[in-house]
């Protein structure tokens, strides 16, 4: 079969683009854009970044999450029936020992107590008239038994009705902040009703609840620190540590006490009570420093003396908003700040210094020539 015009048109034009195409893939350069990253390297050796770190005493501490209390508090209540007749305080007042708050009517009373003193004073005289006729034998005992009988039951009369006049001023049993008030002037009150509630705040209270695994660092007495809402730091003493866990969280109620003598705190608000542990060597670090070895152990790598990398297992000690504790490295201590991810255990690198390292015992010119040292390694 004979191949028309057509047909060798289209296998030469096929052939030309693939030779085309075959010229274009030999003569390809790569971009240089494109190429892979590569390791910062000085002298054939990786260079990387370090700083070094010097440890510090430190204070780790147990945190137990709770909440504020007052020291005590009482919902005062009616002892008797009546209508309030006056307001001498509102919620949110200070209020000190005795001071009167509320006004309930008294009614007939005070007028039933002076008709009763002046029954017991009649008592009174004729007691000393009985007792002076027995003395002298003009008379008998069994007329004295009764004046004496008669005075106890003044006595008794006056002694309830000022029991009674006293408790229509409802006065506070201590100091503190009056809270949640239940009547209005005009409220008819009735015996056993609610008035108001008075709360103590110095000291105030941090109340927290234990895990069985810190119970052994906590002792009723020690001293340890509260930490409020607003982040102040406050020294307190443990005054109370349960013996019995809550059957539900198999955890054990701590009260803090800290004192107060603004006499101000907020009832139920967040806060901490911090129970320090043994004083203990630690660097201070960002938690970016740190990463995992192929044991997934938790650490850090630094330069060694020999310029290797080497790993060293870290133990968190104390956590803070802006860096962290550890324990378990040299000190001091060159940490790899930059670099790290590219660097493995035993790898030779060299150290470049974020910053200067000064001896304090060396001259200024030596210190000096120390600083500019580094500022040129750290420029090549």
């Amino acid at each position: 079969m004979q191949l028309e015009r057509g047909h060798y048109i289209a296998i030469a034009a096929t052939a030309l683009l693939s030779l085309w195409m075959l010229t274009g893939l030999l003569s390809h350069e790569p971009d240089p854009q494109k190429s892979a990253v590569v390791k910062p390297v000085l002298n054939d050796v990786f260079a990387v970044q370090v700083e070094r770190y010097h440890s510090q005493s430190v204070t780790p501490e147990i945190v137990i999450h709770g909440q504020t209390a007052p020291n005590r508090s009482v919902a005062l209540t009616s002892e008797l029936s009546g209508k309030v007749i006056k307001l001498h305080k509102r919620e949110g007042d200070f209020v000190k020992k005795g001071q009167l708050i509320v006004e309930i009517d008294p009614q007939d009373k005070p007028q039933m107590l002076k008709m009763a003193g002046a029954l017991l004073k009649q008592r009174e005289l004729e007691h000393k008239a009985n007792l002076k006729l027995v003395r002298q034998g003009l008379q008998n005992e069994t007329k004295l038994a009764q004046s004496e009988s008669q005075l106890a039951a003044a006595q008794a009369q006056v002694k309830s009705l000022e029991v009674q006049l006293s408790a229509t001023q409802i006065r506070a049993p201590f100091s503190g902040i009056l809270e949640d008030r239940k009547v209005e002037l005009g409220t008819f009150l009735k015996s056993g009703n609610g008035i108001i509630s008075l709360l103590d705040f110095n000291p105030f209270i941090i109340k927290a609840y234990a895990a069985e695994k810190d119970l052994l660092h906590i002792k009723q007495g020690a001293k340890a620190k509260g930490r409020t809402l607003d982040e102040s730091i406050h020294d307190g003493v443990i005054r109370y540590v349960s013996s019995q866990a809550s059957s539900a969280s198999r955890t054990f109620a701590v009260e803090l006490e800290i004192a107060n003598p603004s006499e101000r705190q907020n009832d139920g608000t967040t806060a901490d009570i911090l129970v320090p542990l043994g004083t203990t060597p630690a660097i201070f670090i960002t938690p970016a420093l740190l990463s995992l070895n192929e044991k997934g152990v938790m650490g850090a790598k630094y330069v060694a003396q020999d310029q290797q990398v080497a790993f060293a297992p870290i133990r968190l000690v104390k956590a803070e908003s802006n860096g962290i504790w550890v324990s378990g490295l040299p000190n001091p201590v060159d940490l790899i700040v930059v670099g790290q991810s590219f660097v493995s255990p035993g790898e030779k690198v060299r150290a470049i210094y974020k910053e200067p390292i000064l001896n304090e015992h060396d001259t200024i010119k030596q210190n000096l020539a120390t600083h500019e040292a580094a500022t040129s390694s750290n420029g090549k």
